[in-house]
């Protein structure tokens, strides 16, 4: 079961970072403005799409923020899921919910995404 999620997650990180990133390159304040807004857009699209029980908006996007927090302060990935499963409406929804957040609000924690025994050595 475990696996599943492991596989889920990255897919959705995947499409939600190449969606995301799929804009203009210039780099003034608009432009990083619009990127970031973009990334915030489609996590909430992965987000909805993965049926998750969050009231709004605005609670989903506090969702994925808190995640990356924690994420920061250590947790793996699958404890970060495990925490969210009842507030995401299961545990389906918080991969997802994780998987989206990653490229979209913490993208220094893309490690994360794959075990230390899946990632490719440099």
């Amino acid at each position: 079961m475990r696996l599943r999620y492991l596989v889920i997650a990255p897919l959705v990180a995947g499409v939600a970072f190449l969606s995301a990133c799929s804009g203009d390159d210039s780099s003034n304040s608009s432009s990083n403005e619009s990127t970031s807004e973009a990334r915030t857009n489609v996590y909430l699209q992965v987000v909805k799409s993965s049926g998750s029980s969050y009231k709004d908006d605005d609670a989903a996007v506090a969702a994925g923020k808190k995640a990356c927090s924690e994420l920061a302060s250590g947790k793996s990935m699958m404890e970060v899921i495990d925490a969210m499963n009842t507030e995401a409406g299961g545990k389906g929804q918080a991969a997802a919910v994780v998987g989206a957040a990653i490229p979209a609000f913490c993208p220094d924690q893309k490690d994360k995404i794959l075990p230390s025994q899946l990632r490719p050595s440099s």
